[in-house]
């Protein structure tokens, strides 16, 4: 069975993560209802992740380093298969 991608799932992650300051937020009016965001910046990489409660996230990952966006993403609840994908990508780039 495979773990629901949302807020609880990023904290168990962020166990795990070397070197970045994690920042959590609760909006309770979203633009796709209320809003969990985690903020994440290291020397090298940074950006957030936003968890709307009607299932829309998004993935935003810059390398700082570069000078690039790696990710910049917003997925909606019907597209389960991208949100996994493109949140494992995310961790691995971090």
């Amino acid at each position: 069975m495979e773990t629901e991608k949302n807020i609880s799932w990023f904290k168990a992650v962020a166990s795990n993560l070397q070197g970045y300051e994690i920042k959590y937020k609760f909006f309770e009016q979203g633009d796709f209802g209320s809003l969990n965001q985690v903020e994440f910046n290291s020397k090298l990489k940074g950006g957030n992740i936003d968890f709307w409660s009607s299932g829309w996230i998004g993935i935003h990952l810059v390398d700082y380093a570069e000078g690039i966006e790696l990710i910049n993403l917003l997925l909606e609840p019907t597209e389960k298969e991208r949100i996994n994908d493109n949140l494992e990508k995310l961790v691995n780039l971090l």
